[in-house]
């Protein structure tokens, strides 16, 4: 069975865990946490997934959108696959090292795509937080031309396999494609609405008592 992710339930992220100790992530404040499923995979350290999983619900975050240059399966990406070099979309002159975008329509991709959410499952993973589903935002200038229903159709794909895997899904950002997505997914993510004033879109979300999990940097 899915797990549900009520409003108001309280959460806490891990946004970099390098030099913390699993007894840290454990006492982080949350019935929910939200923690890196790649850096975990990369460094053998899955095992924490079901020690967090004891306490707390474990939301296992990974890239949807992007190639990371780093990663254990970055070799399984075409060069098809791979479209332009990631940038800040608030600082176009800074960009991420080694990370681009790539093609969501590509039958390759969501094979790779849906073979991390059979690893978040086979870990022990509540849920999954798959982050850059927004490409179709002109500010991310991805090489690619999809607008936001590809997008929209690509997280309904992820929460298809999702939902085969008990596994729950939240949208990251993304925040044109909720009406589309609402449905199917059971939580957001969401990065600095306060700050955009973009929080009230959330709405229809909360009605519906599905959690937004809110960062402010």
């Amino acid at each position: 069975e899915v797990p549900q992710f009520p409003a108001g339930t309280p959460w806490d992220i891990i946004l970099n865990y390098e030099g913390v100790s699993l007894e840290q992530l454990v006492a982080a404040r949350g019935e929910v946490i939200d923690i890196d499923l790649m850096d975990l995979i990369d460094d053998n350290n899955t095992s924490y997934i079901m020690e967090l999983k004891k306490t707390k619900s474990v939301i296992c975050y990974f890239s949807a959108g992007s190639r990371e240059d780093w990663r254990k399966d970055a070799m399984d990406f075409t060069a098809a696959d791979i479209g332009k070099e990631m940038r800040d979309p608030n600082d176009p002159l800074e960009d991420w090292p080694g990370e681009n975008w790539i093609d969501v329509k590509s039958t390759n991709v969501r094979n790779i795509m849906k073979a991390r959410i059979e690893k978040a499952a086979k870990y022990g993973c509540s849920a999954i937080d798959p982050d850059n589903v927004d490409g179709y935002d002109s500010n991310h200038q991805d090489g690619y031309t999809y607008d936001k229903s590809v997008y929209a159709e690509y997280v309904n794909y992820l929460a298809g396999i999702a939902r085969d895997n008990n596994l729950a899904i939240g949208l990251k950002n993304a925040l044109d494609i909720i009406p589309d997505v609402q449905q199917n997914i059971q939580f957001a993510v969401n990065e600095q609405c306060h700050e955009k004033k973009e929080c009230q879109i959330y709405e229809s979300m909360t009605k519906a008592d599905k959690a937004v999990f809110n960062i402010e940097y």
